[in-house]
């Protein structure tokens, strides 16, 4: 009896005038909540690459002070040791929040992505074991844990930068002798325009984003099999024309623009391949043809010899 009376005085206070409004502004708010939860999940997503440096920073230091430790002078540093790894933990796990929510809203290489999602939260549960060991006065176990944690560091990083900036990016001179080889040199009419023109230009500034390891809108732009393809939105190429298609709507777009390609912080197209960019689009979009078969105008000739002085853009001979 005295529950449910107690259930009618709450059931009063919801139905008179004041309480039904709060009830409604509440629901409301829980309801725009609710709505926004996926934006909300990609925001904080979006804060993983700025966390994930922190851990990343604390690890290497704590690796440098414990090497400089083992010497007489270095004894004082054991407390700022254990100051370093009660900051690691919170912020590798914070990280490691960010990257789960991050990966659910790109369209990201599977096999990186998944070497990199489980080296990052293998390296969550090594820094809390670190400081668990530390803690502990375990010096010894701890020592040799924080160097194979620091393996994990480097493992993770490595799947990390591929998801970001390529799979061959940290590669040595041979990725850069490829690059500068697939750009344009010699007599240019018997070269296809989109392999000696357009295709560097998208690899330098567009495959990045939308490559074989992240393939944003599921768009990929490394080949030309794959730009016919198009992605989530359809073709970038259609319908024909810089001002019509997708393509050149993107590029055309001011620099603060969501949706301007490539987006801020990007390498940007040069004024002169924006030129070739678009004259190409306007041109038809044509992956097969050779430079004298698309009979370009005195300006974009120009562009091309202007292209073809500029360092690191040097095409590729004709085997």
């Amino acid at each position: 009896m005295i529950l449910f009376g107690r259930s009618r005085r709450i059931w009063r206070l919801c139905l008179d005038g004041e309480s039904s409004n709060r009830l409604t502004l509440l629901l409301s708010v829980a309801g725009a909540f609710a709505n926004s939860f996926p934006h909300m999940s990609e925001f904080i997503g979006r804060l993983h690459p700025l966390l994930v440096h922190l851990p990343i920073g604390f690890l290497v230091l704590l690796g440098i002070f414990e090497m400089l430790a083992r010497w007489p002078r270095g004894q004082n540093l054991m407390a700022a040791i254990r100051v370093i790894l009660v900051l690691t933990l919170p912020v590798s796990l914070a990280s490691i929040g960010c990257g789960w929510l991050l990966a659910d809203s790109g369209d990201y290489d599977r096999g990186s992505l998944f070497w990199h999602r489980w080296l990052g939260t293998g390296l969550g549960l090594a820094c809390a074991g670190l400081l668990g060991l530390h803690w502990r006065g375990q010096l010894r176990i701890y020592r040799w844990a924080l160097t194979a944690t620091l393996g994990i560091l480097i493992a993770a990083s490595h799947f990390g930068g591929s998801l970001t900036h390529g799979s061959d990016f940290l590669s040595w001179p041979k990725a850069k002798i490829v690059a500068s080889q697939s750009g344009i040199t010699g007599d240019l009419a018997t070269q296809s325009f989109y392999v000696a023109v357009i295709e560097p230009i998208f690899k330098q500034s567009c495959v990045s984003c939308h490559g074989p390891n992240k393939a944003k809108g599921g768009l990929r732009l490394d080949t030309a099999t794959h730009l016919l393809t198009g992605g989530d939105s359809g073709s970038p190429i259609e319908p024909p024309g810089a001002t019509r298609s997708l393509l050149g709507k993107r590029l055309a777009l001011p620099l603060k623009t969501e949706e301007h390609m490539p987006p801020d912080g990007k390498r940007q197209l040069t004024a002169n391949e924006l030129g070739l960019v678009r004259w190409w689009l306007d041109a038809g979009s044509p992956t097969d043809k050779t430079v004298q078969e698309m009979n370009p105008p005195p300006q974009v000739l120009q562009m091309l010899s202007m292209s073809n002085q500029t360092p690191g853009h040097e095409p590729a001979k004709s085997e």
